[in-house]
């Protein structure tokens, strides 16, 4: 049962549910407002915090209601235009891909994260992560990444914690994404016209959304969920920034982000 302040707001004419992306949240798209429904966690209510902040910083949906009901979050937005990045369009033409990618990340590293509601800053992530190991929501099942428990890993969620904490690199904060792939990235002909699912955005340094952006540039292009497979440059991205590119940094963002339920 949808909250009778965000029903008396949606429209006559039924939604239609959209499936792209693998957040688990519902969401439902309306002509002109979207419809986002899950859990009430602490990233569902992130993304409510974040987006008010971002109004004007940057090309956000606006909230226009948001309520809880039965442990459930509903947050009704504006609904943005442009094309995702996993558009076939982007998916076909790597250097506009790549050059798409670097104008988001630019955009987010722009804004000024003065008085930012939400920090992901290493040391709130470690601080967290323990947390969640002890409270057994972390765990070698909820890997990402099968290699990274076992031969040739880590033997525990407590060995990477350790291993995380006593290798942490220097960090330069910026306003992160936190889900910074493809699917969440709206543009056109011109440019970057939309950012969507910011439940985890928040200062973090800006390889932390490197990370994302890269696995997800060559998870969709090589067709990892389906579609066509297609060559992959891993060099493209760290080209259209003039950034080099730093595997440590993103092995360790990649292994941070196993603690990350």
């Amino acid at each position: 049962m949808i909250p009778a302040a965000i029903q008396a707001l949606l429209p006559q004419h039924p939604g239609e549910e959209n499936r792209i992306g693998h957040s688990g949240a519902q969401v439902v798209m309306y002509e002109d407002c979207v419809l986002k429904v899950q859990p009430d966690t602490g990233n569902a209510a992130n993304e409510g915090i974040m987006l008010r902040f971002l109004k004007g910083r940057l090309p956000v949906p606006e909230v226009l209601a948001e309520a809880v009901q039965g442990g459930m979050r509903y947050l009704l937005m504006t609904r943005l235009r442009g094309r995702m990045l996993c558009d076939e369009a982007f998916l076909d033409n790597q250097p506009l891909l790549a050059r798409r990618m670097a104008d988001a990340a630019e955009m987010l590293w722009r804004v000024d994260i003065a008085g930012c509601p939400c920090s992901c800053a290493l040391d709130d992530v470690l601080r967290k992560a323990e947390v969640d190991i002890a409270a057994g929501r972390v765990t070698i099942d909820t890997a990402n990444q099968p290699e990274t428990y076992g031969a040739g890993g880590f033997a525990s969620p407590e060995a990477l914690l350790a291993w995380l904490k006593a290798n942490r690199p220097p960090e330069t904060l910026v306003l992160s994404h936190g889900d910074f792939c493809l699917p969440n990235i709206l543009a056109d002909e011109k440019g970057i016209v939309g950012f969507l699912d910011l439940g985890q955005a928040g200062c973090a340094d800006q390889w932390r959304d490197l990370d994302q952006g890269l696995w997800s540039m060559w998870a969709n292009t090589t067709g990892l969920f389906g579609g066509k497979a297609r060559l992959f440059d891993r060099n493209a991205l760290f080209s259209a920034l003039n950034l080099p590119l730093d595997e440590e940094k993103l092995r360790y963002y990649s292994l941070l982000s196993e603690l990350c339920p």
